[in-house]
C-alpha cells in the first residue's frame, strides 16, 4: 500500500485504463470464434482486477470511508450507532455488522482498514461474476453456446469499469446488496420462492432501495396468500431486525429510520438538476424553478414506478426489473455515484450487453471525474477554478443520463411491441 494518496491514485487511474481498455476490447462470441475462459479463470480476473488497486489506495471516498470509522468505532465500543454518529450511516442495522468483523480483521492483522471494508464488496462482486456466468450458461445452453455467452458476460462484468471504481476505488458497498438482490431474482427463477423473499430481505435490510422488486415479484404471484406471504417474508427480515436493535439499545427509532427510510441522494448532480441547480447559483430567477424540480422528486418517482410496472406487467420479472430501474434512475433528482452501478449485473442478466457497454463507459467517465474531483484526492482543483470544476463535475452526468433516457425508451417501445410468452406468463409460480 503506498503512503502517497497522491502518486497512489495516480497509479490507480493507469490500472482504471488498462481494465477499461479489456472491457472495451471484449467482442460478442461468434461462431468458430476464439476460445473463452473457463469461470475458474473469470472469478480469478475479477478478483485481481478489484484487489490490486484496493491494496494500493490508501483512500476510499473520504465522507464514506470516515463514516465507517465512526460507525464500526461506536458499534465495537459498546455504543448505540444511530445515535453516537448523528445521520452518518443512513442504513438499516445490518453492514454495520460487517464493518465491525472488518474492522476487528484490520485490528488483529495489521490490514490498513480502508483496505479491510472493501473486501466485503469485493467478494460480492467475484461472486456475481460468477452468478452472471451460471445463469447464461443455463439460459443459453439449449442452443449449444452456453458456455461462450455465458464466459463473455461474466467478463463484462469482471471488467466492468463501474464495478470496479465503486468497489475499489470508492469503497461503497452496493455489490453486496447487488449480491443478495440479484440472489433473491436467481432463487425466483428457480420457483424457490419462500427462499427468493427471504434474500430479498436481507437485501432490504443492507439498503432499502431493493424494495422495487417486491411489486415485480407480487405481480406474478397466483394468489392473494402467496403475495402476503412473500411480502410478509421479504418485510418481516428487516422490521425484526430493526425490533431487535431497538430493543438490544432501547434506542428511539427516530435517528434510524428517519434516514433509512427518507435517504434519496443529493440534489444537482444527476440529470436536469445537474445544470439546473449550479446554473440558478448564477442566474438567480432560475432558483424557483431548481426548488420546483426538488419538490416534486417524490412524485416523479413514484409516478414512474407505477408506469414502469403497469407497462412491464406481461413481460418476465427480470425484464421488468431492470426497466423500473431505468425508469426510477432517469426521473430521480438526488442521486448517489454509487447507484451508477445498479444497472450493470441485471444488464447483463438480461442480456443487454450493448446497452450495458456504452451506459458503463459513460458512467465510469462520470464517477473518475466525481472520485478524482471530489471524493479522494481533488485533481481538478489543483487544474481547474472551482466554478470550473464543479460544472465539470455536475455535467459528467448527462452521458450516462442521455444513455439511459434512450435505453429506457428503447425498453417501453420493446414492451409494447412484444406479447407475453407461455414462459414469462409461467412465473406465476408456487414455492416448493
Amino acid at each position: 500500500m503506498w503512503t502517497d494518496a497522491r502518486q497512489a491514485t495516480a497509479w490507480a487511474f493507469v490500472w482504471l485504463l488498462l481494465v477499461t481498455a479489456g472491457f472495451v476490447l471484449l467482442r460478442r462470441p461468434g461462431a468458430g470464434g476464439r476460445r473463452w475462459p473457463g469461470w475458474p479463470l473469470i472469478l480469478l480476473i475479477a478478483a485481481l482486477v478489484r484487489l490490486l488497486p484496493a491494496l494500493w489506495l490508501p483512500v476510499g471516498a473520504g465522507f464514506d470511508i470516515d463514516s465507517y470509522r465512526l460507525v464500526t468505532d461506536a458499534l465495537l465500543s459498546g455504543r448505540e450507532v444511530y445515535g453516537a454518529v448523528a445521520g452518518r450511516h443512513p442504513y438499516l442495522p445490518f453492514q454495520m455488522y460487517v464493518m465491525g468483523t472488518m474492522a476487528q480483521l484490520a485490528a488483529s492483522t495489521g490490514l490498513p482498514y480502508v483496505v479491510a471494508v472493501k473486501l466485503p464488496s469485493i467478494a460480492a462482486d467475484v461472486a456475481l461474476t460468477g452468478l452472471i456466468y451460471r445463469a447464461a450458461a443455463e439460459r443459453r445452453g439449449a442452443e449449444g453456446r452456453g458456455r461462450e455467452w455465458a464466459a463473455y458476460l461474466a467478463l463484462l462484468y469482471a471488467l466492468n469499469p463501474v464495478s470496479l471504481l465503486v468497489s475499489s476505488y470508492h469503497g461503497q458497498f452496493e455489490a453486496v446488496t447487488l449480491l443478495l438482490l440479484a440472489g433473491s431474482w436467481w432463487l425466483w427463477e428457480r420457483r424457490r420462492v419462500t427462499a427468493s423473499a427471504a434474500t430479498l430481505g436481507l437485501a432490504i435490510l443492507n439498503k432499502t432501495w431493493p424494495v422495487l422488486f417486491l411489486p415485480v415479484v407480487l405481480m406474478r404471484l397466483n394468489s392473494w396468500r402467496a403475495r402476503l406471504g412473500y411480502a410478509a417474508l421479504a418485510l418481516g427480515i428487516p422490521a425484526l431486525a430493526v425490533a431487535a436493535y431497538l430493543l438490544a439499545y432501547d434506542a428511539d427509532p427516530t435517528p434510524m429510520l428517519g434516514r433509512a427510510l427518507t435517504h434519496r441522494g443529493n440534489a444537482g448532480y444527476w440529470g436536469p438538476s445537474a445544470v439546473l441547480v449550479p446554473a440558478a447559483g448564477v442566474w438567480p430567477s432560475l432558483q424557483p424553478l431548481a426548488d420546483a424540480l426538488v419538490a416534486a422528486r417524490n412524485g416523479l418517482l413514484g409516478g414512474a414506478a407505477l408506469l414502469a410496472l403497469w407497462w412491464t406487467q406481461r413481460q418476465s420479472a427480470l425484464d421488468a426489473f431492470l426497466t423500473l430501474l431505468l425508469a426510477i434512475v432517469a426521473v430521480t433528482v438526488g442521486f448517489g455515484i454509487q447507484w451508477l452501478v445498479w444497472l450493470v449485473p441485471f444488464a447483463l442478466l438480461a442480456e443487454q450487453d450493448r446497452w450495458a457497454r456504452a451506459y458503463s463507459l459513460a458512467a465510469a467517465l462520470m464517477l473518475t471525474i466525481h472520485l478524482y474531483g471530489l471524493h479522494m484526492v481533488p485533481w481538478l482543483a489543483e487544474w481547474l477554478s472551482p466554478p470550473a470544476a464543479d460544472w465539470l463535475i455536475r455535467l459528467s452526468a448527462l452521458p450516462a443520463w442521455g444513455i439511459i433516457v434512450a435505453w429506457l425508451v428503447a425498453r417501453l417501445r420493446a414492451a409494447r411491441a412484444t406479447g407475453p410468452t407461455a414462459g414469462q406468463l409461467g412465473e406465476l409460480v408456487s414455492d416448493r
